[in-house]
């Protein structure tokens, strides 16, 4: 640990030498382009892009498929992030590596969960701390935008009305994908609103649409099956005569396929949480992330079979 830590401060003076020339000394890293909005993971970035237009140039850290929770990041991370001035990042414990890495850089911090009030998880290792994941839900995502509009509008207030022009005209997509989900929990039969994921990570999606949860383990950072987890997802399956279970496309399924042999609950696919799909996949926006997310909720719960 402390190699590594002391590989850091090495990296970091070199770039600060590299980047700054002769200009006055600092002990952080200094920036290159002022136009560069750095974020944390894949779907807040496409998220900020709607918003910011061509007047900001927005990258994520993680890459597409990555799981965010546990992610180390690299001395590459650290390069990109001294050409930055603004981190976005999601908060609520979710970049478990964020403080750290902020460190050395002289960047502007923005965290989205400052401005949303959380849902906590209710048990184990995490018990009492924030579910970080309120994206998931539709209705919490205008809540993204909103905050991410007044962001960019105080970093630069000159573009404020464009800001808010393509924060309206994004937000009404979201609103019609929210309206359509809306209709289709509430044509379900009380004993199909149940959610049965991997990861804890649909509280305000179930919360917000009145569906009661269940899952293996409450985030991927502890991402292991216990025991007492698994009889009590399958109890629960059973009990309810629940149609389908889902899982998360950056984690192994495996033990939902555990769930569904000993159920008879079909295994209703993989919902996309923490990062976006290749261009080509299902999830290639938060857009598509949603609709594909709700299409096979609703497809996996109102199964007759």
């Amino acid at each position: 640990m402390k190699k590594r830590n002391l590989f850091y401060f090495f990296l970091s003076v070199f770039l600060f030498i590299n980047i700054s020339g002769c200009s006055k000394p600092s002990n952080k890293i200094t920036k290159e382009n002022d136009q560069v909005i750095l974020t944390s993971f894949t779907v807040l970035a496409d998220m900020i892009k709607n918003v910011a237009g061509d007047e900001f140039k927005v990258e994520s850290i993680t890459k597409i498929g990555m799981e965010v929770h546990g992610y180390q990041t690299t001395p590459g991370d650290l390069i990109r992030g001294s050409k930055a001035t603004i981190f976005i990042d999601n908060g609520f414990g979710f970049e478990l590596w964020a403080e750290k890495f902020l460190t050395n850089l002289d960047i502007k911090r923005i965290t989205i969960a400052d401005k949303i009030t959380p849902i906590l998880i209710s048990e184990d290792a995490y018990k009492g701390k924030p579910n970080p994941h309120a994206w998931i839900s539709p209705k919490r995502g205008g809540q993204y935008v909103d905050i991410i509009f007044d962001a960019l509008s105080d970093i630069k207030p000159e573009r404020k009305e464009y800001f808010k022009k393509n924060a309206a005209i994004y937000k009404n997509k979201i609103n019609k994908i929210e309206k359509e989900f809306t209709l289709v929990i509430n044509s379900l039969e009380e004993n199909k609103k149940f959610l049965i994921t991997c990861e804890g990570a649909f509280s305000y999606l179930a919360k917000d649409y009145g569906l009661k949860e269940g899952y293996l383990w409450p985030v991927n950072a502890e991402s292991g099956v216990t025991p007492k987890r698994m009889v009590r997802v399958i109890n629960t399956v059973k009990e309810n005569k629940i149609p389908a279970v889902f899982c998360e496309s950056t984690v192994s399924n495996e033990s939902q396929l555990v769930v569904t042999d000993e159920t008879g609950a079909k295994f209703g696919g993989n919902l996309y949480v923490d990062s976006l799909s290749q261009e080509d996949g299902p999830a290639s926006t938060y857009l598509n992330m949603l609709n594909h997310n709700l299409n096979l909720i609703k497809e996996g719960l109102n199964d007759n079979s």
